[in-house]
């Protein structure tokens, strides 16, 4: 069975990607700068901006935070779709990235009465394959994920990380830690954020600006 990418996903995964290269020189990084934190070649970087390889979908997730953007589920209105804003007990970072992307589709899915083999043939693979996307078993190449979300009337794209939900710090591979969280739950169920949490995307401290510090010490 072959994935059904159409123009509009196309379309829709170029933005994305042509979105970060656009992070990336705003930030004024360098591809290798850029790579030593994700951790890649700095050749890998050109071949996903260039479009000769697709990035693994960990990959978008760590080059998206790198420049300081999130992959969110957005709706036809505009608004994000959130999914859980906790880590479970254990959960690696990646992992509840992922499940943070795969809960809202779920949540769609089953609110439009539609089973899992069905959307399979929407998308073009298996019953299997969207069982272990939503149950966060195995990834989709994020150009499945394009069109995972698109046929469900929904799309994936990135936002600065204050803008995509609690601004979570990574912490190792093992756990998030959460900065500037003032215990106020705001719109969405999300929790209220502090000074901290809002400061710009690739401003001190954020992990475009730290990349940058690095990059710029190393040229001197």
């Amino acid at each position: 069975m072959a994935l059904h990418v159409d123009y509009a996903a196309q379309r829709a995964f170029s933005r994305i990607i042509a979105g970060l290269r656009s992070a990336r020189l705003d930030a004024e990084l360098s591809q290798n700068a850029l790579a030593t934190g994700l951790p890649v070649r700095g050749r890998a970087v050109s071949e996903w901006e260039t479009g000769a390889i697709e990035p693994t979908l960990g990959h978008l997730i760590q080059w998206s935070w790198e420049l300081g953007r999130r992959l969110v589920i957005v709706g036809r209105d505009g608004e994000l779709r959130y999914g859980p804003v906790r880590q479970r007990p254990g959960e690696l970072w990646e992992a509840f990235e992922r499940r943070r992307l795969a809960v809202p589709l779920r949540n769609r899915r089953l609110a439009l009465g539609m089973a899992q083999g069905e959307l399979g043939e929407l998308v073009g693979v298996s019953r299997d394959s969207i069982q272990r996307w939503e149950l966060v078993r195995v990834p989709p190449r994020p150009i499945a994920h394009v069109v995972w979300a698109q046929k469900l009337g929904y799309s994936l794209d990135t936002r600065p990380v204050a803008d995509g939900g609690p601004r979570l710090r990574r912490v190792g591979s093992a756990g998030l830690a959460l900065p500037g969280l003032s215990g106020q739950i705001g719109q969405q169920g999300q929790p209220g954020l502090t000074g901290q949490a809002e400061r710009s995307a690739s401003g001190p401290g954020s992990p475009a600006g730290e990349l940058r510090a690095a990059a710029d010490g190393r040229r001197g």
